[in-house]
């Protein structure tokens, strides 16, 4: 991989998966510093779906709001430390699959500052880290993802999906 080229993507770090993913906010702050100070590109992904939406996801988790987080609710705001860091460029805030890449700005972003490696960090490591390093390796970039700057509900997925990206990814 290379690092001069990087792009640091911090997946769905939001007040709804706080219990899971905040005790990894601390670690990522000097990561997003580090990349800033180098002039190298920080995305910070938002999941979220519309009031009428039946997607997937929504059939999965159930409507959003009551399951499913609500785009634009406070579930679906940055977690408070992130949010203060996360400058509007940086933000990619119509997510609403696993993979950061579907039907969003995602790659044009990426491609247009000249990226060929991406840094994933975030949660749920096992769903939305996983689908967008996977989608990130079909588009040709380079992968990486951080053992300790992602987050699951379970050590046991944790531990899988990055057996499973280390293998293939």
């Amino acid at each position: 991989p290379n690092l001069a080229r990087s792009a640091l993507i911090v997946i769905d770090m939001q007040n709804h998966f706080f219990s899971i993913a905040g005790h990894i906010v601390k670690r990522l702050i000097p990561l997003i510093e580090l990349y800033r100070e180098r002039n190298l590109p920080v995305i910070f992904t938002q999941h979220g779906h519309l009031p009428d939406d039946k997607g997937s996801l929504v059939r999965r988790w159930g409507p959003p709001g009551n399951g499913s987080i609500l785009r634009y609710s406070d579930d679906w705001k940055l977690m408070p430390e992130l949010d203060k860091l996360a400058a509007h460029d940086e933000r990619l805030e119509d997510k609403s699959q696993y993979d950061a890449f579907l039907n969003t700005a995602l790659e044009e972003r990426l491609r247009a500052r000249g990226v060929t490696t991406v840094v994933i960090t975030g949660t749920l490591t096992n769903l939305c880290c996983e689908t967008t390093a996977r989608e990130a390796f079909c588009r040709d970039f380079e992968v990486v993802v951080l053992d300790d700057g992602c987050a699951a509900a379970s050590a046991k997925h944790h531990r899988a999906t990055l057996e499973n990206i280390e293998f293939g990814f």
